[in-house]
């Protein structure tokens, strides 16, 4: 396959060449080339895992990749009986070029594929050549399929209407029903129910084309199982009319082929409708997505179209209507209910400058709000595309079942011949080992194998979503189940994140020193930062342009006004950067009162120092005693100094702490908790939380922090409450639990059924028809278990 990765920071062709030479050692990687002109390297690889090696080997050398552009898109695949189809399909579509990764969600027949080029016609002509059929789900609309297919209720609406009467006429006269005189004839009896059954094999005669066709390819399903049993009760059917007519009295087994053609339809399409229930969150989000906005042109409002409101456009929302598309307030106030985003009900001011977020319900009041996002760029599009893309994914524990599954068609096959040579072996009548055949073949069923975790991964994670919870793939749905510790940062994350500023003390004139502090900050996302702007907003400070800007990891910030450097931090700072060290017992004092002390350095001399308070979020001390009830160890790192991350941790209920720790150290810290056999979590909202995020098993990013922090997430918590992470290990451990036992009783349903059916328990024998009904309804019962995670509450 080819890739091509855009590189930043080459300055001549030597720096090209240099990165071509250096790539050619790396084993895995083919036909390098690196186009100084273009900033492009373009490279042959085979395996996947060395993208990673080679952006690390860039790196190293000192550039930056940038990945081409990727597309996403997602497809509906119709035909796939079992999970052996899905892992065709996926090895199929995984070997074309440009393609990054294919996943195939057996449960919701939907294939997810990430390409470096566009390969959807390539993708719809080599699955349809398979055999099944594909249509591209347009993410831009609401194009979710109704996932019940219509064909597969036809097929069994017909199959009912000739079983019953083929039911009624072949077994009736054991109850004592009448049956037509003509019919007591063995013969005409027969070819009656070869009649009857015609109908039935024909409308499901995809069982045939598909599982012969799987064989031939040496790649058999589920298709095949049901392909070969019932053929085979079809075939002694017809064998069994030849002896009729030569004076012999022989049983056939018309009506068993057809009744298990039935039942497995029936099966199917009852677990259609089941399936139809785990995706339901995301049909839920996008019924929210209003049709109509109303927008302001000139002095009129005009109602319009959803798909015609653009970035820019001034809408209006009035009590009771929904926010049409994402804003922000510019004129009015209203209580508007984001409940559909957090899962809490109590409506929420908006003032102006406040963002609104569409698909919200303005409950009271009236605001005029400037559109700032669309269609997929919203955060409603964003979640729901965040949902499907998590269920797309895998587990470990599922790719585990996969190849289980790819194992097991060809034993049960296998096992069955065994079964069918054995009985005939030992001298028992050809029925009795034709019997055991058709049960064996008919009874085995890979797809509860198939089903167990997909369908509590779909419903787990859109419960979740129902919570202000986004679980970004299922690795991390499963990893969080098994976390022993929580690592939370401070600021933002146990804190509220609104930090103040409430002492101040100065060198030099009070407004001068806020003219230098909040100039340089307000290049700076940091709450403290934040903090020292609103206060010089409130004393009227006419902010000035800051060259130079640099953030002084674990430090502080640094920036160049007014020809003067400038710098703002911790202590540590200040003993770097100021020739005299004052306000020093001053600063002691206020992390002694669990404040931040930020001193700030002109030109190597320092002129003032603010104190900045940020108090305890109200539910931070109660969701740690709730962590803890779990089982979990929990502990704090800060970049703040050593007495007040003391203060917080006491006043939250914190045993350890990890004080005056820069963001590489965070990272390094969440290592070696790791290299001591722990599972950890790491909870935090800023920049310098990424690499912890990135290095733990699980990163939670809180809602309302940097697109850096959510982006190195794992799990997004949009309440912006740490009684999210309690919820999220609860759900974790709960849909664990529930995969577990689906795959549980999915091993143990074929490992009971195929003896049984074998004849294990001879005299008494499991008749064909009986091994129909139970295939059918094992996949059910699977299904109907992960929905069960629907009625999960968060206490």
């Amino acid at each position: 396959m080819k890739k091509i990765i855009t590189i930043k920071g080459m300055s001549c062709v030597n720096c090209a060449n240099k990165i071509e030479k250096h790539l050619q050692n790396i084993e895995g990687i083919e036909n390098i080339s690196v186009n100084f002109a273009t900033e492009k390297l373009t490279f042959d690889y085979s395996d996947k895992n060395i993208l990673d090696v080679v952006a690390k080997e860039v790196a190293n050398l000192g550039y930056d990749t940038l990945p081409q552009k990727q597309y996403r898109e997602v497809f509906h695949i119709k035909g796939m009986s079992c999970v052996n189809c899905a892992s065709k399909i996926e090895k199929i579509v995984n070997d074309i070029e440009g393609v990054e990764l294919a996943q195939v969600n057996f449960s919701n027949e939907k294939l997810y594929v990430t390409s470096n080029i566009k390969v959807t016609n390539k993708i719809i002509n080599d699955i349809k050549k398979l055999g099944y059929e594909i249509d591209i789900i347009d993410k831009m609309t609401n194009n979710l399929e109704d996932n019940v297919d219509y064909k597969l209720k036809y097929r069994l609406l017909l199959s009912l209407l000739f079983i019953i009467p083929l039911l009624y006429f072949s077994m009736g006269h054991m109850v004592g029903l009448p049956v037509p005189h003509i019919l007591h004839n063995n013969l005409y009896m027969a070819i009656f129910q070869l009649i009857l059954s015609i109908p039935i094999i024909v409308v499901n005669f995809t069982y045939y084309t598909k599982g012969i066709k799987n064989l031939i390819n040496k790649s058999p399903n589920m298709d095949t199982l049901v392909a070969l049993g019932t053929l085979a009760a079809f075939i002694q059917g017809v064998v069994a009319i030849f002896f009729i007519l030569n004076g012999k009295k022989v049983d056939v087994y018309f009506e068993s082929g057809a009744v298990i053609l039935t039942l497995i339809t029936m099966g199917k399409y009852l677990e259609q409708k089941a399936k139809k229930q785990t995706t339901k969150s995301v049909q839920s989000l996008l019924d929210l997505v209003p049709k109509y906005a109303t927008r302001i042109e000139g002095d009129k409002e005009k109602v319009i179209p959803i798909e015609l409101v653009q970035v820019g456009d001034l809408l209006i929302s009035k009590a009771g209507e929904q926010i049409a598309v994402d804003g922000i307030v510019e004129k009015g106030t209203a209580q508007v209910d984001e409940s559909m985003l957090t899962g809490e009900s109590i409506p929420v001011n908006k003032n102006l400058g406040d963002n609104v977020v569409g698909a919200s319900l303005n409950k009271n009041g009236s605001i005029y709000y400037r559109v700032t996002k669309v269609g997929e760029d919203t955060v409603l599009s964003q979640i729901k595309n965040l949902i499907e893309e998590a269920q797309g994914s895998k587990a470990p524990i599922a790719k585990l079942a996969d190849r289980i599954a790819g194992y097991f068609v060809p034993a049960v096959i296998s096992i069955a011949l065994l079964t069918l040579l054995y009985w005939i072996f030992i001298g028992k009548d050809l029925q009795l080992a034709w019997e055991t055949f058709i049960s064996v073949l008919v009874i085995a069923c890979p797809c509860a194998l198939g089903l167990a975790t997909p369908t509590a991964i779909m419903v787990a994670t859109g419960k979740g979503a129902n919570y202000g919870i986004l679980i970004k793939n299922a690795e991390s749905l499963e990893r969080v189940s098994e976390v022993d510790t929580i690592v939370l940062d401070k600021t933002g994350t146990i804190t509220k994140g609104e930090p103040v500023v409430t002492d101040i003390l100065t060198k030099v004139d009070y407004k001068q020193l806020l003219t230098y502090a909040s100039s340089v900050e307000l290049l700076s996302t940091h709450p403290l930062a934040r903090a020292i702007i609103d206060k010089a907003k409130e004393n009227n400070i006419s902010m000035v342009a800051a060259d130079d800007y640099k953030i002084l990891d674990g430090l502080g910030v640094y920036a160049k006004i007014l020809e003067k450097d400038v710098y703002i931090g911790n202590i540590t700072l200040a003993k770097k950067y100021a020739k005299e060290i004052i306000f020093e017992k001053e600063a002691e004092k206020f992390s002694n009162d669990q404040k931040t002390a930020l001193f700030v350095i002109l030109d190597n001399k320092i002129i003032g120092l603010f104190a900045v308070a940020d108090e305890i979020k109200e539910s931070s001390t109660q969701a740690i005693s709730s962590i803890k009830k779990l089982g979990l160890d929990v502990i704090m790192l800060t970049g703040d100094n050593t007495i007040t991350a003391q203060g917080i941790a006491k006043k939250a209920n914190i045993d350890k702490v990890y004080a005056e720790v820069f963001p590489d150290e965070k990272a390094n810290i969440v290592k070696n908790l790791q290299k001591e056999g722990r599972v950890v979590a790491m909870v935090g909202d800023g920049i310098n939380d990424a690499p912890a995020l990135a290095q733990a098993q699980v990163g939670m990013a809180i809602g309302k922090g940097t697109d850096v922090a959510i982006e190195s997430a794992d799990i997004v918590l949009v309440n912006n409450d740490l009684m999210d992470v309690h919820a999220t290990v609860k759900l974790g451990r709960k849909t664990m639990k529930t995969i577990k036992q689906n795959l549980f009783f999915a091993f143990l349903y074929n490992i009971l059924g195929i003896p049984i059916a074998a004849g294990i328990l001879y005299p008494i024998l499991l008749s064909p028809m009986l091994a129909g009904l139970a295939m059918s309804f094992s996949s059910i019962s699977v299904v109907l278990n992960a929905l069960r995670l629907n009625y999960w509450i968060n206490k």
